[in-house]
């Protein structure tokens, strides 16, 4: 809870839902792979890529993983 919180904070209001499904998204899984893997639907998978392009205010979820780099939500 309060990871999620000090995320919330420090990088836009992603959750952590939504930072595991961009790290999973920059290792090359597509949406279907991802929901497997995470056990949710692809379609939850897609609203996720989709909120997290909306709240940050991005144009698709390519700029969404280099944001993420900038933020140093994932590295290399």
């Amino acid at each position: 809870m309060i990871n999620n919180i000090l995320l919330q904070e420090n990088h836009g209001s992603i959750s952590e839902r939504e930072v595991e499904i961009v790290h999973l998204l920059s290792m090359g899984y597509n949406s279907k792979e991802i929901g497997e893997m995470l056990f949710i639907s692809e379609h939850t998978v897609n609203t996720h890529r989709r909120n997290m392009v909306r709240k940050l205010d991005l144009k698709n979820s390519y700029q969404l993983i280099v944001w993420a780099f900038k933020e140093r939500i994932l590295s290399f």
